[in-house]
C-alpha cells in the first residue's frame, strides 16, 4: 500500500473588490483629471488674467462708461410768424424735451437739405393758421421728416413724434379753451346788461329807448356769434365736448332769438311780441348759464380729462424713492450671464481637442481611467476656476451698486447650473471642432447667437415664434432671466428657468460621453 499521501488541491485565493473600495477609486481618478486640469490652467497666467481679469474689465468699462441708450436726434423746427409767443414757448418746450434742438435758424427748403447732407437728424415744420384751421374744424397737419438709416432710430422718432404730436395738440387746444372763456366771461357781462334791456322792453319806452336798446343788442348779437364761431369743434375734445356742444345750441338760440327781437322792434309793435321778448330774454339767461358752466372748467380738464399718476411699485418694496433701475445695474445680470457662458464655453471648446491633438488619448486609453472620469474631473476643474472668476465679476457689481436682493445660495445655485450648462456646450463643440481654429469660430458663432437671442439687448418677445427654440437652447437665455429675478426682483426665478438649464446641462453631458467615448475607442 502506497504510504505517500495524496496532494492537497490546489488552493486558489479570489479576491473580491469591496464596492467602497471601488468607489473610491473611482474618484481617485476623477480627483487626477481635476487636479490635472487645474495645473494646467494655473500654468498660464495669460490666461488666468484673460479669463479673471478680462470679463471684470468689461464689466467695470460697461458700468463707468455707459450714459444712455436713447440717440440724440439733432432737430431743426420751424414755426410760423403768426403763432402766438406763449404758445410758441410752449411748442419749443415739448419739442426740446426729447429732441435736441438746433441753433441755427433754417427756411424748410435749407432744413430738408441740411438733413440730405447729414447735418439734421430731424425737421419738424409746424404749418401756418393753426388756430384758424382749428375754428374751421381742419386738422393742422405737422411735417416731420427725417433721412434715418436705423430702423431702431425710426421707430424711436416716429414714437417720439406721436406723444409730441398729442401734447401740442392739448396744448393748442388749452390755449384756445383759455382764450375763449376769457371771452366768455365778457360775453356774460354783456348778457346781464342784454337782459337787463329786454326787461325795459316789457314797459312802455319811448321810440329813442326803444332804438338805442336795438343798438345794445345787435352789439350783443355780434359778440355771440364771435365767440361761437371762436369756440374749436366739440370733436377735437377728448373729454368734455358735449360741454362744448351745449354751450354752441344755447348761443344759436340767444342768436335766432335776438334776431327776432331786433324784427319786432324795426316793426315798433312791441305788443305782440311780448311773447318773443320774453323766450329771448330766457335764452340769454340760459346761454349766461351755460357759459357759466363752460368758465368754471379748467381748460385742461376740457381737453384732457383724463389724467394718469405712475407709480413704481418696486420702490415701495425696497424703500426707495427712484423708479427703474439705471440702465448699467439693469444690464449687469446679463453681463454677468454672458461672461460666465462665454468663458465656460471657450474652455470647454478647446479642452478636448487640444487632448485629441496632443495624442493623449492614446494615453487615456490604456490608463485605468474611463472618460466619464475624464469629463467629470474636467467638469469640476473648469467650474472651480469659473467660480472664483465670478466671485470677482460678483464682487465688481457689488462696487458698481448693482444689488442682490434675492437669496445668495440660489444665486450660487443658479450659477453653478449656468455654469455646468455651459460647460456641455463648449464640450460639446470641442468634439465636433476638428482644429483649435475650428474650436474658437464655433464658440465665436456661440457667443454672437447669444448676444442676438438671449434677450440680453432685445427682448425674446421681439422675434417670430419659430426663434424661440433657438433662444431655448442658449444657457445664457435662462441665466440672463434667472439672475434679473434674483438680484433686481428678489423673487425666486420660474422653473423653467432650472428646468431648461438641468436639460441643456444633461443632453450636452450625455452628447459629450457619447462622442468622446467613440472618438476614445477609435484612438
Amino acid at each position: 500500500m502506497d504510504s505517500t499521501a495524496p496532494d492537497r488541491p490546489t488552493q486558489r485565493t479570489l479576491t473580491t473588490s469591496h464596492p467602497v473600495d471601488e468607489a473610491v477609486r473611482w474618484l481617485i481618478r476623477v480627483r487626477a483629471y481635476f487636479l490635472k486640469e487645474v495645473r494646467e490652467i494655473r500654468r498660464q497666467p495669460l490666461l488666468l488674467i484673460s479669463l479673471v481679469a478680462g470679463p471684470l474689465l468689461v464689466l467695470v468699462l460697461f458700468g463707468a462708461g455707459f450714459v444712455n441708450s436713447n440717440p440724440v436726434l439733432r432737430t431743426a423746427l420751424i414755426l410760423p410768424d403768426d403763432l402766438p409767443a406763449g404758445v410758441r414757448a410752449q411748442i419749443i418746450s415739448l419739442v426740446g424735451l426729447n429732441f435736441k434742438l438746433v441753433d441755427h435758424v433754417y427756411t424748410p427748403d435749407e432744413a430738408r437739405a441740411a438733413l440730405a447732407h447729414g447735418d439734421l437728424d430731424v425737421v419738424q415744420i409746424v404749418p401756418d393758421d393753426v388756430f384758424g384751421k382749428l375754428q374751421r374744424g381742419e386738422n393742422p397737419t405737422i411735417l416731420i421728416y427725417s433721412n434715418a438709416i436705423n430702423p431702431l432710430v425710426e421707430g424711436w422718432i416716429q414714437y417720439l413724434a406721436y406723444v409730441q404730436v398729442n401734447e401740442i395738440n392739448k396744448a393748442l387746444l388749452t390755449e384756445q379753451t383759455r382764450l375763449a372763456q376769457q371771452q366768455a366771461h365778457t360775453i356774460g357781462v354783456r348778457i346781464a346788461v342784454g337782459i337787463t334791456r329786454l326787461t325795459d322792453l316789457e314797459r312802455e319806452v319811448s321810440r329813442a329807448e326803444q332804438e338805442a336798446i336795438r343798438q345794445e343788442l345787435r352789439t350783443l348779437r355780434t359778440l355771440i356769434v364771435q365767440f361761437r364761431d371762436a369756440l374749436p369743434p366739440e370733436n377735437l375734445f377728448a373729454g368734455r365736448g358735449d360741454d362744448v356742444e351745449q354751450l354752441r345750441i344755447r348761443a344759436d338760440e340767444a342768436i335766432g332769438s335776438l334776431d327776432e327781437v331786433d324784427a319786432i322792434l324795426a316793426s315798433g309793435d312791441l305788443e305782440r311780441g311780448l311773447a318773443e321778448l320774453r323766450d329771448s330774454k330766457e335764452a340769454l339767461m340760459l346761454l349766461d348759464q351755460q357759459i357759466a358752466i363752460f368758465v368754471s372748467i379748467a381748460p385742461e380738464t376740457i381737453v384732457s380729462p383724463v389724467q394718469q399718476r405712475y407709480q413704481n411699485i418696486r420702490t415701495e418694496s425696497i424703500g426707495q424713492a427712484s423708479g427703474a433701475y439705471p440702465a448699467v445695474v439693469y444690464y449687469a445680470p446679463g453681463v454677468l450671464a454672458l461672461l460666465v457662458q462665454h468663458t465656460a464655453v471657450s474652455l470647454g471648446a478647446l479642452a478636448l481637442v487640444r487632448e485629441r491633438v496632443m495624442g493623449a488619448f492614446e494615453l487615456f486609453r490604456v490608463s485605468p481611467a474611463s472618460m466619464v472620469q475624464l469629463l467629470i474631473g474636467k467638469y469640476l476643474g473648469y467650474t472651480v476656476f469659473i467660480a472664483v472668476a465670478s466671485a470677482a465679476l460678483a464682487a465688481a457689481m457689488r462696487l458698481l451698486g448693482v444689488p442682490l436682493q434675492g437669496s445668495w445660495l440660489l444665486f450660487a445655485l443658479l450659477l453653478l447650473l449656468l455654469t455646468i450648462a455651459s460647460l456641455g456646450v463648449g464640450f460639446l463643440i470641442s468634439t465636433i471642432a476638428g482644429s483649435d481654429s475650428q474650436a474658437i469660430q464655433f464658440a465665436m458663432i456661440s457667443l454672437l447667437l447669444s448676444i442676438f437671442f438671449s434677450g440680453f439687448f432685445i427682448s425674446r418677445d421681439s422675434f417670430a415664434a419659430w426663434i424661440e427654440p433657438v433662444s431655448a437652447l442658449i444657457p445664457m437665455s435662462h441665466g440672463v432671466a434667472g439672475f434679473q429675478d434674483l438680484m433686481l426682483r428678489g423673487i425666486t426665478p420660474e422653473s423653467a428657468v432650472w428646468i431648461d438649464l438641468g436639460i441643456i446641462a444633461i443632453i450636452t453631458f450625455g452628447m459629450v460621453t457619447f462622442l468622446t467615448q467613440r472618438q476614445f475607442r477609435r484612438a
